[in-house]
């Protein structure tokens, strides 16, 4: 069960990540995508979609946590939103240190967030070279 849960999670991390990616896109001013600053804003608008990640990972933690393996968190967890925030968020970029030990199932639910993170972290970094390389190119070309 926790296998199919984590593989849910990474799959909605991926459309979370394509859905936030596309808008944010939509978004950006005509003047701006020929602007020198287009890099920095790419940038920007990824740590925030980044951001929204991880607090989703935080929600999912809290439900898990209560609705299915109360006993799953021990060390220095202390159940606030913090915990749950940090948690993913350390998981998410795959430095996995976090104090907290994680019992049972939501081990494998843990893992299978840090796959799913670097697969969008990475995915995010070629999107920014891509921009930054149409950006880098056409200005040293025109």
């Amino acid at each position: 069960m926790a296998t199919a849960i984590g593989l849910a999670f990474l799959v909605a991390t991926a459309c979370l990540h394509h859905l936030l990616l596309m808008t944010a896109t939509s978004l950006v001013p005509e003047p701006l995508r020929r602007s020198r600053w287009l890099p920095i804003s790419v940038f920007s608008m990824l740590a925030v979609i980044h951001l929204v990640q991880i607090v989703a990972g935080g929600l999912v933690y809290v439900v898990l946590h209560h609705g299915l393996w109360p006993e799953a968190f021990g060390g220095s967890f202390q159940g606030t939103w913090s915990d749950y925030y940090y948690f993913s968020g350390m998981n998410f970029t795959t430095l996995g240190q976090t104090g907290m030990n994680v019992v049972g199932p939501l081990r494998i639910v843990a893992m299978i967030q840090s796959l799913a993170g670097f697969m969008v972290l990475t995915w995010s970094a070629s999107y920014l070279y891509g921009t930054c390389r149409q950006q880098f190119t056409g200005e040293y070309e025109g």
